[in-house]
This record gives structure tokens, C-alpha cells and sequence, in this order.
């Protein structure tokens, strides 16, 4: 016969996976230990049968705890998708790079602001009308790929043009 304790593990498990209906003493967790001891009652157990039952019900909750996939460490976000359909940070910060490069290989300084010239840059590559403070709040993910190879040509024909002058 069980401990008290023990006959509440078995009970609190078997809600955790759902088999347990308070209104029906032939519910799923009955089923399953009748399955497997052929017994009816779970107070009725032997030590043994105890930690049979116990192990399988530990192995069905490792289970059910696989079927959602754990969350992705907040690290990837700023290399992938940010699940909204939108530019990831990590997207944003290689374009800002990129114009910092482009800026950098200016032969003279441009009165136009940063922000403004990467809204130039979006409106003629992509067609978006964006605005300077928030130049990346209409981008998908993918656009943001296509901007940031648009800006590493932008980058390396300025760079051809810096040496070419220099030479």
C-alpha cells in the first residue's frame, strides 16, 4: 500500500498530462496503471508498481515538454527574422555600418544628414518612402537583406572611385 505522498505524485503527474477527469474514477490515469499492473486502484500499488508507474508517467511529461520547441536565446534575434516580419537589429546595425563606411569615402562631406541619405538610398532601390528617424519601420526582413547588398556595392564602387583618384 502507498504513502499518502506517493499517491498524490501519481495524481498531481496525471493532471500535468491531462489524464486525470475528478468525475470519472475510470479516467485515463486509471486506464494507464490498470494497463499496466492490473490493478484498480492506484493505493493498491506495490512499491515496485509504484515506480513503474511513476517512470512512464515522467517519460509521457519529457514527451509532452518536447512538442513546443524551446525558445531561441534573445542572441539570435539580432541575426534572424525578429518574428514580426520586420528588419532584425542585427540587419539594422550592418546598414548603419555600411553608410558609416560610405560616408568615410566621401571625396568631399555631404551636407545631407546619414538618416537622410539612407531614406534616398531605400526610396531608390526598394521604392519605399521612408522617413530619417525611423528609415527601417516599413522593411521586411528580406528587403533588409537587398538593402544591405545594395549598400555593399554602394560601399565598394566608392572605394573604386577613392582609388581610382588616388592613383
Amino acid at each position: 500500500m502507498l504513502k499518502p505522498q506517493q499517491t498524490q505524485r501519481i495524481y498531481a503527474m496525471g493532471a500535468r498530462l491531462g489524464l486525470v477527469d475528478s468525475k470519472n474514477k475510470n479516467d485515463l490515469l486509471h486506464e494507464l496503471v490498470y494497463g499496466m499492473t492490473e490493478k484498480s486502484s492506484i493505493r493498491e500499488l506495490t512499491e515496485q508498481e509504484y515506480k513503474a508507474v511513476i517512470k512512464e508517467l515522467a517519460e509521457r511529461l519529457k514527451l509532452q515538454s518536447l512538442d513546443e520547441p524551446p525558445r531561441k536565446p534573445y542572441k539570435t534575434k539580432k541575426y534572424e527574422d525578429s518574428g514580426r516580419g520586420k528588419m532584425s537589429d542585427g540587419q539594422r546595425r550592418k546598414v548603419w555600418r555600411l553608410m558609416y563606411q560610405l560616408e568615410e569615402l566621401d571625396a568631399e562631406p555631404s551636407s545631407a544628414k546619414l538618416g537622410d541619405r539612407l531614406c534616398g538610398i531605400i526610396k531608390k532601390e526598394l521604392h519605399i518612402d521612408c522617413f530619417s528617424k525611423q528609415p527601417f519601420r516599413w522593411l521586411t526582413f528580406e528587403q533588409g537583406s537587398n538593402l544591405i547588398e545594395k549598400l555593399k556595392k554602394y560601399v565598394a564602387n566608392a572605394q573604386r572611385r577613392k582609388d581610382g583618384v588616388g592613383k
